[in-house]
Parts: structure tokens; sequence; C-alpha cells
């Protein structure tokens, strides 16, 4: 049972940074799996929306489980990690996804709209581009697979609940601010693993990361990938807003 509780980073550990093919080892299988059921269970929340948002206790129960279940995959990860680094900045919640778990945990058991557009948008995005690129290296066999698709499929699946079912929409002046905190994390971060020598949210000015992340030298490099980066979040968060505001009529159901 110990091996499957592995938890090594795939960033800190020599196997893995000298295995590129430790990846592939995960089956087509397990790779699709989680998309097929979180597919389903955005189906479901949407077909059965009027009857979760109709009974608060359903809906409570609802809430809980999955906040409890959300935390505990949480601070899982944390414990794990530290388990094995001690007290290192690999152990820092300061990953995008990380950040935007917490707030949705909040969100989950609270109801906190203040919380809820930050979510929808960086939670979302970020767990959906965690989905379709994967850096977790493990397969079925490990502990830290479910972890990862279990814990980025709540994050994703939460704001779709709290749209459908709580009618939160975001509007405009949400929308702007959601945007103008990500830009600041960005800028903390930048200056954060400029001093640490860390990646946290991908985002760094030291030109020897592109040794880490050689798919960057596609964009520019370092630091001229930045600007693409600005564009696609811009272009995204804006894209994203007009969908849920046509799907939604305007926000005609928007929560008070």
């Amino acid at each position: 049972m110990k091996s499957f509780f592995d938890y090594s980073s795939p960033y800190r550990t020599p196997y893995f940074l000298e295995n590129a093919e430790f990846e592939i080892q995960m089956t087509l299988l397990e790779k699709i799996m989680p998309f097929i059921i979180l597919i389903i269970l955005g189906y479901l929340i949407f077909k059965y929306k009027n009857k979760f948002s109709q009974d608060e206790q359903l809906d409570k129960k609802i809430r809980v489980t999955t906040g409890i279940i959300f935390t505990m995959l949480y601070l899982s990860h944390f414990i794990l990690r530290f388990a094995i680094y001690g007290f290192d900045t690999i152990v820092l919640p300061f990953q995008l996804c990380s950040i935007a778990m917490f707030l949705a945990i909040i969100l989950i058991f609270t109801k906190n709209r203040t919380v809820y557009a930050f979510v929808f948008y960086a939670g979302l995005l970020g767990a959906l581009i965690s989905y379709l690129t994967p850096n977790h290296g493990y397969n079925a066999m490990y502990y830290r697979y479910y972890q990862f698709y279990i814990a980025h499929g709540i994050l994703i699946l939460t704001p779709i609940y709290f749209l459908f079912v709580h009618k939160y929409v975001p509007n405009l002046k949400e929308t702007i601010y959601s945007f103008a905190i990500l830009q600041s994390l960005a800028i903390f971060m930048v200056i954060f693993n400029y001093f640490n020598n860390t990646d946290f949210m991908f985002v760094f000015v030291d030109k020897a990361k592109i040794e880490k992340f050689p798919a960057i030298s596609s964009f520019g490099g370092i630091p001229f990938y930045l600007i693409w980066v600005e564009i696609t979040a811009i272009v995204l968060f804006t894209v994203i807003y007009l969908i849920i505001r046509k799907v939604t009529k305007g926000g005609s159901y928007e929560s008070n």
C-alpha cells in the first residue's frame, strides 16, 4: 500500500525528469475516463438543476458531501508533499488551481457570491487546462492520479453547479474584478518565482527555466511567452463571459 501513496513531484524527482515516458504509461482509458465522468456529471447537474435548486435539503447534502471530499483531497495533497519535502516551497499553495480550490471550498460551504466569479473563471480555466495537459506524473496505480482528477473535476463542476442551480451568473464588473485579481496574483508570482527559483502559475522571467519547460520556446521564449499568456487570458475571459451571457439570456436569471 505504501507505493500507492507515492507522491513525489515530477519536477523534483530525477526519475521523472530523466524518464519522460513515465507519463505515457497512462492507458488511453485512464486518460479519457476522467473526461467521460466529467461530462456525465455536468449533464446531470444541468438536467436536474431545478430539482437541486428547489430542494434545499438535497442541495445542502450535495454541497456538504462534496465539500468534505474536496477538502480531504485538497489537504491530502499538501500533507503528502510535506511528508516528503518538509518545509519546502513546493508545499506552498501558490499554483492557480490550489488558490481556486481553496476559494471553491469556501464557496461550496458558504455559497459566498464574492468568491464565485474568480472560481468560475480562474478555477474553471485552470482546471480544464490541467485536465488537457496533466503533469501529475502518475497513472491509476497511484493515489495521486485519483487526487488530481477528482479534485480538478470538482473544481470544474463547482462553478457549473452554482451557475445552473443557484443561478450565479458573473456580471461584467465581477468579470473585470476577477481578471484584475488574476493579474495581481501573476505579478506577485513572477516576483516570488524570481527570488525563490520556483515556477508557480508557470509565470517566470528566469531564462534558465526554458530547460525545464522547453515548450515555451514555441511562444517566443522567456520572457516573451508572457505576452501570449496575457493575450490568451484576455481572449478566454471575454469569450467565456459572452457565451455565459448568451446562454443565460443576458444574465436574466442572475441571482440577486
